[in-house]
């Protein structure tokens, strides 16, 4: 994030954390439709149905007109992944929060992502800039994988 004031980078990191607590209510909140459903494939389903009906209301809003279908083209066909990527969450989610519990699978969700992004940064993938690794970026991942492991202990 570019350097700017304080009340900004505190905004950011307070509507950043805002998404976490929506990420951690997601996985129970689906689980409990598709126990209500009678499957699981149900509850992923409606939430990406719910999720079509709010984007098309967060785009009616904003009115950001239609997207240039030959830029979307010269785009990289991995970036249509998104979509999948989030099937694959909720999916997972569907199936193993009822098994693990909603911390055990967030704590090693968060820790995979963590793992991820430090690949992602360090090597500057998806045309981001690249971000060196640091030993205290490992050792905070680590400590995050630390607490996976006592949140599955203990």
């Amino acid at each position: 994030m570019p350097k700017g004031s304080i009340a900004l980078e505190m905004s950011c990191l307070a509507l950043a954390m805002l998404a976490g607590v929506v990420t951690a209510y997601q996985p129970g909140v689906n689980a409990k439709f598709a126990a209500h459903a009678g499957a699981s494939a149900w509850g992923g389903f409606i939430n990406f149905a719910v999720g079509l009906v709010a984007m098309t209301i967060v785009v009616l809003i904003f009115r950001p007109g239609l997207p240039d279908a030959a830029k979307l083209a010269d785009g990289p066909w991995w970036m249509w992944l998104g979509g999948l990527c989030g099937a694959f969450f909720v999916t997972l989610a569907l199936i193993l929060v009822p098994k693990m519990g909603s911390a055990s699978y967030l704590t090693a969700m968060v820790a995979g992502q963590l793992v991820a992004s430090l690949v992602i940064d360090h090597f500057g993938h998806m045309g981001l800039e690249g971000r060196a690794v640091t030993p205290g970026r490992v050792a905070g991942i680590l400590l995050v994988i630390a607490g996976v492991l006592m949140v599955r202990k203990f």
